[in-house]
């Protein structure tokens, strides 16, 4: 458990970090504000891009704009997969053939050059990409729930409960969901984390809102810049959105690991 709040807390300060920035910082995060490709200093905490826009202002809203495509994603995948999984195992029969056919459909498929297709004909607004990964991140979290609802199922006190006349959703509701809530909340957190890498990718190819402040925008404007890695302009330039990027998903990732040790001992 120490481990969970550890990675909380961390997870907290970025937050905060960010939130700085995004609300009480002085500069903006669209406009200029000094001069361009300025190094980190007392106006400019991590230097300015190449059009003198705050980098330090940009990494923080592109930190809101990825965490929010990430928890509508994964609040679109909680309701997804666990409704479809949870009704896959409990109800079996022609329901669990048809869910799990899905299930196998979707795993099998190679999600990003999917997603790099979907996202150029439906074009580039920001509820296509939460629409687009959450089509590819139901079908883990669904395989999961179906067979731990299939185990559940089999128990004696669900047996007896259904003896007694307790119907489905009384039986979910009352006896399923404490065993399954905790492995629903995990996979959940997981899919943020997965959802922030991808929204970047899908940014950084060129197939997000272009004007839309976000880290694999960021990255692609910056690797483009001509001869960037025989100045020290991608010293904060190019870092700074790359090391946001990488320790938001670290820090998500390690959560999820240390809330899943934490739910197999209790389990």
């Amino acid at each position: 458990m120490k481990k969970v709040y550890f990675y909380l807390t961390v997870f907290l300060l970025l937050t905060l970090f960010f939130l700085y920035g995004a609300v009480f910082y002085g500069n903006s995060a669209k406009l200029p504000s000094g001069s361009s490709l300025e190094a980190p200093s007392g106006a400019h905490l991590l230097g300015t891009d190449n059009l003198g826009i705050d980098i330090y202002a940009q990494i923080s809203a592109g930190f809101f704009r990825s965490m929010a495509i990430g928890l509508g994603t994964a609040g679109l995948t909680f309701l997804l997969g666990g409704g479809l999984g949870v009704t896959a195992g409990y109800m079996g029969g022609k329901v669990d053939d048809i869910v799990s056919f899905l299930i196998n459909v979707l795993l099998s498929i190679p999600q990003l050059p999917v997603m790099i297709v979907m996202g150029a004909f439906f074009g580039q607004s920001t509820w296509n990409i939460v629409w687009i990964i959450a089509a590819f991140s139901w079908a883990p979290i669904a395989k999961q729930l179906r067979a731990k609802t299939i185990s559940l199922r089999n128990t004696p006190y669900i047996r007896l409960a259904k003896s007694y006349g307790g119907g489905t959703w009384y039986i979910v509701r009352c006896h399923m969901l404490r065993e399954l809530l905790p492995l629903l909340t995990v996979n959940a957190i997981g899919v943020v984390g997965a959802s922030i890498v991808q929204e970047s990718s899908m940014a950084f190819l060129g197939l997000s809102d272009p004007l839309a402040k976000s880290w694999g925008l960021m990255i692609a404007r910056a690797k483009g810049f001509p001869g960037i890695f025989f100045t020290e302009f991608w010293k904060w330039w190019l870092l700074s959105p790359v090391l946001s990027l990488v320790c938001s998903t670290l820090c998500l990732r390690l959560l999820a690991k240390a809330m899943e040790q934490v739910w197999l001992k209790e389990a």
